[in-house]
């Protein structure tokens, strides 16, 4: 199936197109008679006990790295969690009274394998032995179409903190997630999201891993639209929507196109190092003339950005 696929994508674009467009329908019509249930959000299936625990130090590390806080008091809402609600416990353990867990499709789950994740994170975690007998009510799940980012804060408001990993990318409109999540927050409080700007393999096996802009517009969003699927709005719209929020919001770079999927350290956008950069730049260069017409304006600068962390503040 893989060589056959191979040879679609590098023979006929249009190909490739058709069978994302086939894909996208399957799971519509899927959502239509059952709740949809996926394998994206996964990622502790393939985890030992040890595994899932340094994921979710890392995870957590991150937001703390790049928000410049030690401790998350307050309420707070994550966007996709997946399979596992271990950051959410970290986010317990360090001082937030009540997470809300947003996902629009359901993960597969090994329920025994999250359940020794939450008595590992208490036995390292003393404070959560008090939380643990109350955490269906400070620790919550909300599923379905009212759960997705564009719905979920017309009726969830008044939170410190705003998360997500490698979800932003998946929503239909991340301009009103991020408009939304942001008049969601209380005063003062933060967005503190990591994007990830890559095709999540929908044809980087078969093909050089900007492929997926050669997509036309239209075409694109009929392969993707409502399925989970990668929705190209990439870094310069994010710069675009959020300046407007909080003009001193921050990025961080975490990738880019043409060095490596996750660079050795997390940079500031202004102090990337030139060597790495130009690398990168050179490597969309020689692509760029293939991409849809929606890129080609689009700098080099920004079409470089394979994956970034967010900051951005309510003032």
């Amino acid at each position: 199936m893989k060589q056959f696929f191979r040879k679609i994508i590098k023979s006929r674009l249009y190909l490739a197109a058709i069978f994302y467009i086939c894909c996208n329908g399957l799971i519509h019509l899927k959502r239509w008679f059952k709740n949809y249930v996926t394998k994206s959000g996964t990622t502790h299936q393939a985890f030992s006990l040890q595994e899932s625990m340094q994921y979710i130090k890392d995870v957590f590390s991150d937001y703390q790295k790049v928000s410049g806080k030690d401790r998350f008091i307050g309420k707070v809402a994550e966007i996709g969690p997946g399979d596992s609600n271990g950051v959410a416990l970290m986010f317990l353990a360090y001082g937030a009274s009540h997470v809300d867990l947003a996902d629009r499709f359901y993960s597969l789950r090994d329920i025994a394998q999250q359940e020794q994740i939450t008595q590992k994170l208490i036995a390292e975690q003393p404070v959560l032995k008090d939380i643990y007998p109350n955490l269906a009510q400070c620790c919550v799940r909300h599923y379905g179409e009212q759960a997705c980012g564009e719905k979920f804060f017309d009726n969830n408001n008044g939170y410190n903190f705003i998360i997500s990993r490698s979800v932003l990318e998946h929503v239909d409109d991340p301009e009103i997630v991020l408009k939304k999540a942001y008049d969601a927050l209380s005063p003062g409080g933060m967005l503190i999201n990591k994007v990830d700007l890559r095709d999540h393999g929908m044809v980087t096996p078969f093909g050089y891993k900007l492929k997926f802009l050669e997509f036309p517009k239209l075409i694109y969003r009929l392969m993707t639209y409502g399925s989970g699927f990668p929705n190209r709005f990439l870094f310069h719209r994010y710069k675009e929507v959020l300046t407007k929020l909080d003009p001193a919001v921050k990025f961080y770079v975490a990738g880019l196109y043409g060095v490596e999927d996750n660079l050795d350290q997390i940079y500031a956008i202004e102090e990337i190092p030139n060597i790495i950069k130009n690398k990168a730049i050179e490597f969309v260069k020689v692509y760029k003339n293939k991409f849809a017409k929606e890129f080609q304006n689009v700098s080099l600068d920004d079409l470089i950005i394979s994956s970034f962390f967010f900051v951005c503040q309510k003032n």
